[in-house]
């Protein structure tokens, strides 16, 4: 009587990583049909292939894993044979699941390298599979890392400038100076960017409206080609540009890792690369974004005070808005809770026309009559009350800090004696720890901002240029500079007394440089820190 034939499925699987290491899905069927042809009451219903997929996507969820899962259900086989037990997965958590399912099904797995059949071997291959894929992705992330230090293309996306050149195994970076539009090479369109961003100061919006009406392609459109299997619309869009120059890799260097998605993160290597702009270029461009962040080119209104004006009770800046023909600003904690206190701050909006006219004018006059100013500045500094406005916030921001400490030695005392639950004491504790952390990264702000203010004092040739431009009429964004150059900060200090209106004073922190009589700039000296206080 003849053996009864047993139908069978196999099944391989090599993974994009594998695959840079020579191994197969061909090595594996060739394996397989040589171990099946052995045995004659073996039929194979079918093959299933999963090339350049991940182990650790469920089986499932990969294409021809879908298919075999779908057939074992339909009961078209009995038996699925792989090579070892890690071309099913290289989790064992993954490993475990799949042997579930066919068990459940009826059908059992074999294996022509190693013995699966038994639920005992198996567990061990499976957390064998996972341990040699843990040391694979070390050697891997290892032979990576020593790639990039040595300054080597190690895949991914090429930026813009930029093409791969070389030997296999030594292929790197150089400026790409194939044409792109017109006469400019890739290359050149980048140098282009960085030149409109250093030297005109324009901003991504700008650049991005030139770029899409002169008709130059985007990366992708050139490269007919989508971002991750996703189509693009071929325009340049201002994120698009800022994303761009951020890239260290157009001043020179390279860096591997830095957008590393890892759980833990990997380190940022550094090598060096051949630059397309200049470190001065770079840091020209650098801070024309962070000037157009804080003086924005795009707005339909402009706020001559934006960014310095500050909350005498939550210590957070102000923000700017229109009412009907003039400005106001206003607290950002006045309607939404985000200060250092619990609940929205009391913090009074104020007429914006009425500020910046008076800020604009004491800067007219200091650029005019700089001494005559100072001296009427320091008769009102005299003032106690004006002298600590410019540590009211710092205060504001120790007192908040202070309250949290208390609150959790409060909750740390009612704990102890027993009139907390844990899982009170731990809610309080996450809270007062939020709270805290708040504080502390407010303060850390405060004193980066005083550092970099005091850097900042105008010299002697800037102020005759701002003389010379204030004569021949300045532009609102030229105005907004001057104003972040010579103004250190303005708090907005509000009470209510009783259940009256708020009150609402005004202290104008000036960075004055140190003058002579003669209306030059001292040499070697500090600026004067002064204050007008205003009540409104």
């Amino acid at each position: 009587m003849p053996n009864p034939t047993i139908r069978i499925a196999t099944y391989a699987r090599v993974s994009s990583d594998e695959q840079r290491e020579r191994q197969t899905v061909l090595n594996q069927r060739e394996a397989l049909s040589r171990r099946l042809g052995t045995d004659p009451g073996l039929v194979v219903f079918k093959h299933y292939e999963d090339d350049g997929v991940s182990g650790t996507i469920p089986l499932e969820q990969r294409p021809s894993g879908s298919a075999l899962v779908r057939d074992a259900q339909a009961g078209r086989f009995s038996q699925v044979w792989v090579v070892r037990a890690d071309r099913l997965g290289r989790d064992d958590f993954e490993l475990l699941r799949i042997w579930r399912i066919f068990e459940a099904l009826g059908i059992s797995l074999h294996a022509t390298h190693e013995n699966i059949e038994d639920p005992f071997t198996y567990g061990i291959q499976a957390v064998v599979a996972a341990h040699e894929r843990r040391k694979f992705l070390e050697r891997s992330a290892e032979g990576m890392n020593r790639a990039a230090r040595d300054g080597k293309y190690t895949g991914g996306i090429v930026p813009l400038g930029y093409t791969v050149d070389g030997p296999k195994g030594d292929r790197r970076l150089v400026p790409d100076d194939s044409i792109m539009w017109a006469n400019l090479s890739a290359a050149d369109v980048v140098r282009r960017i960085y030149h409109h961003l250093a030297v005109g100061r324009w901003s991504c919006r700008r650049i991005a409206n030139e770029f899409n009406s002169l008709g130059i392609p985007t990366h992708y459109k050139r490269d007919g080609r989508g971002v991750r299997g996703k189509r693009t619309q071929g325009l340049w869009r201002p994120g698009h540009i800022r994303n761009l120059v951020h890239n260290p890799v157009y001043k020179g260097v390279l860096q591997f890792g830095r957008r590393s998605t890892k759980p833990n993160g990997r380190p940022v290597i550094s090598a060096p690369v051949a630059p397309l702009v200049s470190q001065e270029t770079w840091d020209a461009a650098m801070a024309t974004l962070d000037r157009n962040r804080v003086i924005p080119r795009n707005t339909r209104h402009s706020y001559l005070l934006r960014s310095v004006i500050r909350c005498g009770v939550c210590g957070l800046t102000f923000c700017g808005s229109w009412a009907r023909t003039k400005p106001r600003y206003r607290c950002n904690g006045s309607m939404v809770e985000r200060g250092p206190f619990p609940g929205r701050c009391i913090g009074a909006s104020i007429d914006g026309s009425f500020l910046e006219e008076t800020v604009w004018s004491d800067i007219c006059r200091f650029l005019s009559e700089p001494t005559d100013l100072i001296d009427e500045l320091l008769a009102e500094s005299n003032d106690a009350e004006a002298r600590a406005a410019a540590e009211a916030e710092r205060r504001t921001l120790v007192a908040a800090r202070d309250a949290a400490q208390d609150r959790r030695k409060r909750a740390i005392d009612l704990y102890t004696r027993g009139k907390l639950s844990d899982d009170e004491f731990d809610s309080i504790a996450a809270e007062v720890d939020q709270e805290l952390q708040k504080v502390n990264e407010l303060l850390a702000r405060i004193q980066r901002e005083d550092e970099a203010l005091q850097d900042g004092v105008a010299s002697e040739e800037v102020l005759a240029e701002i003389r010379e431009r204030l004569d021949g009429g300045l532009t609102q964004a030229e105005r907004q500079e001057i104003v972040q150059l010579l103004v250190r900060q303005i708090t907005v200090h509000t009470t209510v007394p009783g259940n009256g209106p708020k009150q609402v004073r005004i202290a104008i922190d000036y960075r004055f440089p140190v003058v002579a009589k003669t209306g030059s700039v001292i040499a070697d000296s500090s600026c004067y820190s002064l204050s007008r206080t205003v009540a409104i």
